[in-house]
């Protein structure tokens, strides 16, 4: 596979998909305009997975109400819940966002993965990926920069609250050395994650040859993502469907008379009073120009991800002044951190041919007729076999020792060396600055660390994988137009503007060739066909690293963060944004950095710590277990 064929389908299976999607599955409102009420509680600026967590939560207290107002629609497309859905996210349900030109991209622009419908990413993140915490220093780091208890074990308590995991079969486990902890998750917990039935063969070879690598295997990747690991997917061990934000925390509690859902609408600006107190929206219905002011009486919660998020404080008066004073924007409070320190994942990749591949691979499911005919019959009977495999179960978190055996402690001392301004944006003020040096500090760290990955390596027997970068220094933007405040936000991931990022992926390439010649790897007989023999030392395969990876997959975060505002934050420890009062943020957002891993499992253990901090500071009742 050519390599920009590579990182097009990574970008797919993340979020991607093209084929024709009808409007027939796309259900109706909760509620119509015409049934707000002109108050509520609390209102939930955001349907997407961090807005249903919390909304479940605060709807606990019936004597609360609470207002989700949701820009994009519920999904029932039946085919969205089965694990083929990993690989198919219909373009409707998708904001339609392209980034800027990047020079140190190779002067590309790249698409912006952002879900448009309630449950957010998780209706179409990749299903096998999204249950996994990143490494314990990744959170301790979070705890340091906010000088509370966001640490791992801080967080662990909401991994567990929301996580739920259904064992493998003992046969299963044993043939493929597949290990976990079940402390790392809950016992009634919401989203039921459960192992594929099947897995392709050469996933035990493969496995075998990263033991040869000597990476080590890491029992269970709840407990932090970093060396060999299986994790399992976001499936109903008992339907084999989607387990998501919709069916497993806004559905069971969907009849509150307290829960209102609005679809298909925008929040326009966050109203503030003269006392720079949240005190309500402006609600545009997005079929309508009317325009609905609804009150909060409590508390306006956004989560509106990483890109509205910050957009909305922008348009509501509450970001950098520059920028507002630019767009007409009368200025609430000058906050310079909305809309910067944006980090994602970028992708690169390796890919082979094999000539002695075993049989079956994945490639039998497309190009094996009776293969096929065998996995479909097996699906149809019992829901089991190929067809029960989302996106993979197995992968290897690898440290930068791992990468860069020889000169791993040269590349943290040339990062240690760096100006902390030298790359970043030129609207940084001095305290952002500040904050960055902190993030630099902890990413040297966790260079030094075998237990801190700096790529992730996904196989499945397949011959072509995906390279992810797990620790960006590169920092982006998410800006207002100017022009048009209520078109979508300028989006900026300044992918590679530090130099050092693309370097770990030159060397996340060069581990994949050791791999490749460990003894078990090389009975598959493999030649490199990505990025291949012309590409042989650092400079080369930066080169065309710049050319050829993706800006993202899917990861977007970190532009509301998580510090004080002497470090450039936005939020506070409780998550009350700095300057105002009654709002707070809960989304992706907030991460201070992009955790070491997929972020799906992070989004929910922070809805559910915000829900938390929300009931606790309103005084709100809550309930012991789930009423599901």
């Amino acid at each position: 596979m050519a390599f920009r064929a590579l990182t097009t389908a990574i970008a797919i299976a993340h979020l991607g998909g093209t084929a024709a999607y009808g409007t027939s599955w796309l259900a109706a409102r909760g509620i119509t305009p015409a049934e707000l009420r002109p108050s509520y509680d609390f209102v939930i600026v955001g349907g997407g997975q961090s807005g249903l967590v919390i909304a479940n939560r605060l709807t606990e207290d019936p004597t609360k109400t609470v207002l989700v107002v949701e820009y994009g629609v519920v999904d029932r497309n039946p085919a969205q819940l089965q694990p083929s859905s990993a690989a198919n996210y219909p373009p409707a349900l998708l904001y339609n966002i392209t980034s800027v030109v990047m020079p140190t991209f190779g002067n590309r622009s790249s698409i912006v993965f952002a879900a448009a419908t309630a449950g957010g990413g998780s209706t179409g993140a990749s299903l096998a990926r999204t249950t996994n915490a990143a490494a314990p220093l990744d959170y301790d780091a979070w705890a340091l920069f906010s000088r509370s208890d966001w640490s791992f074990s801080g967080l662990l308590p909401y991994f567990q609250k929301s996580t739920q995991l259904t064992p493998p079969t003992a046969k299963f486990a044993k043939e493929f050395n597949v290990t976990y902890d079940l402390n790392a998750y809950g016992k009634k917990s919401p989203v039921q994650l459960s192992y594929a039935s099947y897995q392709w063969p050469g996933a035990k070879i493969q496995y075998k040859a990263m033991l040869e690598t000597g990476v080590k295997p890491n029992k269970e990747q709840g407990f932090g993502a970093y060396g060999l690991v299986w994790f399992p997917s976001a499936l109903d061990p008992v339907t084999v469907t989607r387990s998501y934000a919709v069916n497993r925390y806004y559905d069971p509690v969907s009849s509150r008379s307290n829960l209102h859902l609005l679809t298909y609408s925008r929040v326009n600006e966050i109203v503030f009073d003269k006392r720079n107190h949240a005190a309500g929206v402006s609600i545009q219905p997005r079929d309508t120009t009317a325009i609905l002011n609804i009150k909060a009486r409590k508390e306006i919660v956004l989560t509106a991800g990483a890109l509205h998020t910050p957009q909305i404080l922008q348009r509501s008066g509450v970001g950098p002044s520059a920028l507002l004073k630019a767009a007409n924007v009368p200025v609430v409070v000058d906050l310079p951190g909305v809309g910067s320190n944006f980090q994602d994942h970028s992708v690169s990749g390796a890919a082979h041919t094999f000539a002695t591949d075993v049989v079956p691979n994945p490639s039998s499911l497309v190009n094996n007729q009776t293969f096929i005919a065998w996995a479909d019959e097996l699906w149809a009977a019992n829901r089991t076999g190929p067809h029960s495999i989302a996106f993979g179960m197995v992968g290897a978190w690898l440290s930068l020792r791992n990468l860069a055996p020889t000169d791993y402690q040269e590349i943290a001392a040339a990062l240690r060396a760096q100006d902390p301004a030298a790359y970043l944006p030129s609207t940084y003020t001095p305290e952002q600055v500040r904050g960055f040096k902190l993030q630099r500090d902890t990413i040297i760290a966790s260079y030094l660390s075998d237990k801190a990955a700096q790529i992730e390596l996904l196989f499945e027997g397949s011959s072509s994988y995906p390279l992810s970068l797990e620790h960006p220094l590169s920092r982006g933007t998410v800006t207002l137009n100017t022009s048009h405040i209520y078109s979508e936000p300028i989006v900026d991931f300044r992918t590679f503007s530090n130099p050092i990022d693309p370097l770990v992926l030159a060397k996340a390439i060069q581990f994949v060739r050791r791999w490749s010649a460990t003894p078990s790897y090389q009975t598959l007989t493999p030649t490199e066909s990505a990025p291949g023999a012309a590409f042989q030392t650092d400079d080369e395969l930066i080169a065309y690293i710049r050319t050829s990876s993706g800006a993202t997959t899917a990861h977007n975060c970190c532009t509301a963060a998580l510090s004080p505002r002497a470090l450039g934050g936005v939020v506070d420890a409780d998550l009350l944004v700095h300057g105002v009062t009654g709002i707070s943020i809960g989304d992706a957002s907030v991460m201070p950095m992009v955790p070491g891993t997929h972020t799906c499992a992070t989004v929910y253990a922070i809805a559910e710590k915000a829900a938390d901090l929300i009931k606790a500071r309103h005084h709100l009742r809550t309930r012991s277990t789930h009423d599901y």
